[in-house]
């Protein structure tokens, strides 16, 4: 008799071989990845920078005494996490709503 397959429980050891194991360099990098996309400042536009980044950043993790790919790498990075006039900045963009909002303020308004 065969004992039934238990299903995997959030938090189970036993899951976490499903994930791909990454170095430092990549591992950070997906957090960054992921701390971007939920702010909204990835788009589908943004793959191909992505994907580079990816890329050097295990490249990196394989051979991390190669100062060639560090400069790459760093420049790909800041990169992906500049913000673009698309998305800006979002304190700026908050200054901007309030410094808007107390100009059309007739109370604000100069006469």
């Amino acid at each position: 008799m065969t004992k039934p397959a238990n299903p995997k429980k959030s938090g189970d050891i036993s899951s976490i071989s499903d994930r791909p194991i990454y170095g430092p360099q990549r591992t950070a990098l997906e957090s960054t990845i992921a701390a971007l996309e939920s702010d909204g400042r990835l788009a589908g536009i943004d793959r191909a920078r992505v994907e580079i980044c990816r890329g050097l950043a295990t490249m990196l993790d394989a051979e991390p005494e190669s100062a060639a790919l560090w400069r790459e790498y760093r420049a790909a990075e800041k990169s992906l996490r500049e913000e673009s006039s698309e998305y800006g900045d979002p304190f700026d963009a908050l200054v901007a709503s309030i410094r808007d909002t107390a100009v059309r303020d007739e109370k604000n308004s100069a006469k």
